[in-house]
């Protein structure tokens, strides 16, 4: 098998152009790396209003989608091909100003559009179709989340006997099931599901279509973002629903562990930072501590512990249990520092928290980057008590700026984190971080306690934040690990 393949990244955001989520950030991460490694890469994506005004493009072809091929009611949409560069690699854009032309990715003023399905099944088509007008024939398509799920289904079947896809095998990853596309059973025309397919193994999932369901039936090979979220994807519990067709593909299922852009978050480079620091020379650390305090306004004291959080206010991040915990946890002499937006309701009680503890406790609801970088840096510890992470980024973030991340034992933080061990001294020179296992208040409450109790043993806290700060998750291990699961799928 020749070494340099020719990958095509079918996506819905790429970090750098347009992002909502960790998915942008794998797919701005691993084109880039897969170009090093001596690949042919190419990224696929709409053409959203925000990208537009983002990357320059030029328009370098047209085609069309054949809508319901198989009815009688069959009509054709037709789309233009942009073409740009991303660190060197190809995009392409898929324009359709009806379907991508919005203010919005995927949602408007908090609702997700209701043509969302429409709108991805055509983005599928069209990449498809793409590929063949610029004569790109692709060894793999690698497909993100349902946005491009209904990609495998249509290679497999709509182009069943198009040999220019003879040799074209899917991948998928899915980087958070618990977000799958339920739609009508209505759109089967309109989607192209033949209704042979429409039964429990494949799309149908409680007398609706299942875009992600479907996806994983028809894709060569399924991955997930961690290796223990592979493994909770399997179970009842923790699988959204998924765990009886991904029990299917088992053979076809695999976690590998997102990297981290260390180029972005390096304490040593960061111009966001007041001042820089590496692990030699803790010095800006705690001048990142004061700046932190000064800009919102809480007393300037270095000998208090400070817990910082950045995240998406919603109740995949714990705050169910989290706000508990911290009305309890600020009884004491403690400093919380508190950035996200999203959820209207978990918004209205942080900032009645942080009214009622104006000395210790600060919320700001919205997403400000020069302050994630600070918060990063300035505290102590970062609270990530998900109640499931298929990933996550930030723990990653928190160990390379020698801030201790506070995570429940769940998906990605498993993998990334080593908890300390209260009755194992010569473990907890390895720990990187804290680790609480139960969805509740208490446990978390006794996490916070025992990081606190360490913030005051500076030969374990030191001790720690060198083994976090050396601490490494890079995204050329990922991109090898994903050649692994490509080259099986030719195989």
């Amino acid at each position: 098998m020749a070494s340099d393949l020719k990958i095509l990244f079918a996506v819905s955001e790429l970090a750098g152009i347009v992002k909502t989520g960790g998915l942008a950030d794998v797919a701005g991460a691993l084109g880039p790396w897969m170009k090093k490694l001596g690949h042919d890469v190419r990224v696929i994506m709409p053409a959203y209003r925000q990208a537009l005004e983002t990357l320059t493009t030029d328009v370098v072809c047209s085609g069309e989608v054949h809508i319901n091929p198989h009815c009688s009611t069959s009509y054709r949409m037709g789309f233009a091909i942009r073409q740009g560069e991303f660190e060197g690699v190809p995009v392409y854009l898929i324009e359709h100003n009806h379907y991508f032309d919005r203010s919005g990715l995927y949602t408007h003023e908090g609702e997700g559009f209701g043509d969302n399905t429409e709108r991805f099944a055509f983005f599928c088509r069209a990449a498809l179709q793409a590929c063949q007008i610029l004569n790109f024939q692709p060894d793999i398509i690698h497909g993100h989340d349902w946005q491009s799920a209904l990609l495998p289904y249509y290679l497999k079947t709509h182009e069943a006997g198009n040999a220019f896809y003879s040799g074209t095998r899917t991948v998928l990853t899915i980087h958070n099931g618990a977000y799958q596309q339920h739609t009508d059973s209505a759109l089967l025309d309109v989607l192209g599901i033949d209704r042979h397919w429409y039964n429990p193994d494949f799309f149908e999932d409680h007398g609706h279509i299942n875009l992600l369901k479907g996806g994983i039936a028809f894709a060569d090979k399924i991955t997930t973002v961690s290796p223990r979220y592979a493994e909770e994807l399997q179970t009842d519990l923790g699988s959204h629903g998924l765990a009886h067709i991904i029990g299917r593909r088992k053979q076809d299922f695999s976690g590998i562990l997102n990297g981290c852009d260390y180029q972005e978050w390096n304490p040593e480079t960061d111009d966001l930072l007041p001042a820089n620091y590496s692990l030699k020379d803790l010095s800006g650390k705690q001048a990142c501590k004061q700046a932190l305090q000064e800009r919102l306004q809480l007393p300037v004291a270095a000998d208090k512990p400070l817990y910082g959080l950045v995240s998406r206010l919603a109740e995949q991040k714990g705050f169910s249990y989290l706000i508990p915990a911290l009305w309890q946890f600020l009884q004491d002499d403690v400093q919380v520092v508190l950035q996200g937006s999203g959820d209207k309701g978990t918004a209205a009680e942080l900032q009645h928290l942080a009214n009622t503890f104006p000395n210790k406790c600060r919320f700001v609801e919205a997403y400000d980057n020069s302050l994630a970088h600070l918060i990063e840096a300035g505290s102590d510890f970062f609270l990530m008590p998900s109640l499931f992470e298929p990933c996550g980024l930030n723990q990653m973030y928190s160990m390379k700026y020698g801030t201790l991340p506070i995570v429940r034992a769940v998906g990605g933080l498993v993998d990334s984190v080593i908890g300390y061990e209260p009755s194992n001294t010569s473990h907890n020179h390895h720990a990187t971080g804290f680790m609480f296992g139960p969805a509740d208040q208490g446990a978390l409450y006794q996490c916070l306690q025992q990081a606190k109790v360490v913030y005051h043993d500076r030969g374990t806290m030191s001790s720690m934040i060198a083994s976090a700060m050396l601490a490494s998750f890079t995204w050329e291990q990922s991109a090898l690990d994903y050649l692994g699961v490509y080259r099986s799928a030719l195989i």
